[in-house]
């Protein structure tokens, strides 16, 4: 989970033990999950928004590559490692998926009633989420491993 460093710098470290710091960052991470503004505690740098790929960047086998290995360290837990878990169709089954639409979700996430994905613009670089784009992408249509 992502906590910016404003929150960890209002905990002194001589005055807390680690299990109360732990505590007060599991709470500022349901925090930042709530819908509605959030309180600024510092200013926040805007992400470095990277250019729209060409689909032949997106069908790239080394970008497919990196964003299949960031998709499995971040995405698998959700999602399965291909896609095909989780409480969305799986992306096999996908046809023509805009590769916009999938950054946006990605990107600034998207609530369905109880159905939440996390905003990872925070902590994924734009850059890398059009790599995990890319292998998104490159599961569509076709068959399970």
């Amino acid at each position: 989970m992502f906590v910016s460093e404003p929150v960890t710098e209002m905990l002194p470290a001589a005055a807390c033990t680690r299990a109360i710091r732990s505590i007060v960052l599991a709470c500022a991470g349901i925090l930042a999950l709530l819908p509605g503004p959030r309180p600024a505690l510092a200013a926040e740098a805007e992400p470095v928004v990277a250019p729209v790929p060409t689909l032949a960047q997106l069908a790239d086998p080394a970008w497919i590559a990196t964003g299949r290995s960031k998709f499995v360290q971040t995405c698998a837990y959700c999602h399965g490692q291909e896609g095909d878990s989780g409480k969305v169709r799986p992306f096999r089954e996908r046809k023509a998926w805009d590769p916009q639409v999938i950054h946006d979700t990605i990107a600034d996430g998207r609530q369905r009633g109880a159905n939440v994905m996390p905003s990872w613009k925070a902590s994924i670089p734009d850059e890398l989420i059009w790599k995990i784009v890319a292998y998104i992408r490159s599961l569509e249509g076709k068959p399970r491993n």
